[in-house]
């Protein structure tokens, strides 16, 4: 008997050895797009081009599921759907975790919570996004983008100081182009409000911290996309949830949740999972720089498709403005990844902290 327990031992610890190598290749592909045995399932750049299509689909489906949220079931709450986005992403990042899609950090949380890099992340993902829709809210489209144009020199200038990373002569220049052709797509129609450009302002600084910082501190800790946003959503959902009552109006306690509405928004939380997912992705291995740009290129796309599928009224001049951002935001991806698989070569400087620290944890 005592011969046949150990042969059953044997065999389920071979069996738990086994799902947990199943696991570590899953993790391992899934973040760095190598197999467990270090040869690569995907180029560099076809790796970067599924993170780039990925959020790029994902952020046009989940802008028309949240224009049906707030037009045809009225749920006119930006902050609270926020907050619902996040719970079913925080859901979702759980679910695959109990799969062992990915292993969680090596960290304590009492270690994270004393961890000044850490904790500015966490507000920061928790304060943007309302902040966002408040300013999309209050402003026009046209004085709405003119802001995210912003966000660009912010990035390129936390960058700099941050971690001295300076942009090639060939980014520059189409970096320029971009933030030109999204000016003149977006000239017209610059209606504002006080508090929405106060909004707005507050918003820009953030916004280029919230993308920065998220790949920095996934650098620091040498962990993986999903796993960061295990330990960060919990802390941002905190955050968020104290400022949406600033940001929402009163009376969604009074909302009726028919079975349309829960449908729509369920399904806008379940997208905002592949959004936040992929943006993420994008912004934690390729850089804050092409988070920004996709973005651009999405308003962009959706105005020539709305000419051509809605017949929406936009002039020549608009048109053209946003077809040479399309162009130059693509030719800046390229070059974006042909750079950086020479920089994977030649090899990557640390990434330094954005607050130091008087201590070291041990």
């Amino acid at each position: 008997l005592e011969s046949g327990n150990n042969n059953s031992n044997v065999k389920d610890r071979v069996l738990v050895k086994d799902e947990d190598m199943k696991a570590s290749k899953v993790h391992n592909i899934f973040s760095t797009g190598r197999s467990h045995d270090g040869v690569s399932a995907c180029t560099p750049s076809m790796i970067d081009l599924s993170y780039l299509f990925f959020n790029f689909v994902s952020t046009i489906a989940v802008t028309f599921i949240n224009k049906i949220c707030f037009s045809r079931v009225e749920f006119g709450y930006p902050a609270a759907l926020c907050n619902i986005h996040f719970l079913v992403t925080l859901f979702g990042v759980e679910m695959l975790y109990r799969a062992k899609v990915f292993q969680k950090m090596d960290v304590s949380h009492r270690h994270l919570r004393r961890d000044p890099n850490f904790i500015a992340i966490a507000f920061v993902v928790g304060v943007v996004t309302p902040l966002n829709n408040t300013s999309l809210k209050l402003n026009s489209i046209g004085f709405y983008q003119i802001f995210k144009l912003l966000v660009t020199p912010c990035v390129v200038l936390l960058e700099y100081f941050l971690d001295r990373k300076i942009l090639s002569r060939n980014r520059t220049v189409l970096l320029v182009l971009v933030c030109v052709f999204v000016m003149i797509s977006s000239y017209s129609a610059l209606a504002y409000s006080h508090y929405g450009t106060l909004c707005a302002l507050i918003w820009v600084p953030f916004a280029a911290m919230y993308k920065v910082q998220w790949g920095r501190v996934k650098k620091m800790y040498n962990t993986s996309t999903l796993a960061l946003m295990r330990a960060v959503l919990p802390y941002a959902i905190c955050v968020q949830a104290a400022i949406s009552p600033m940001v929402d109006p009163p009376g969604i306690l009074n909302f009726v949740w028919t079975i349309e509405a829960m449908f729509w928004i369920g399904l806008s939380g379940v997208f905002a999972f592949l959004v936040n997912f992929s943006g993420f992705l994008v912004m934690g291995n390729i850089s804050a720089l092409a988070h920004v740009l996709l973005g651009q290129l999405k308003t962009a796309i959706i105005m020539i498709g709305a000419t051509i599928l809605f017949g929406s009224k936009y002039s020549p001049f608009q048109l053209l403005g946003a077809s040479g951002a399309v162009v130059a935001i693509v030719l800046y991806s390229f070059v974006t990844i042909k750079e950086k698989e020479q920089t994977l070569v030649v090899g990557e400087k640390d990434t330094l902290p954005l607050i130091s620290k008087m201590s070291q944890h041990h």
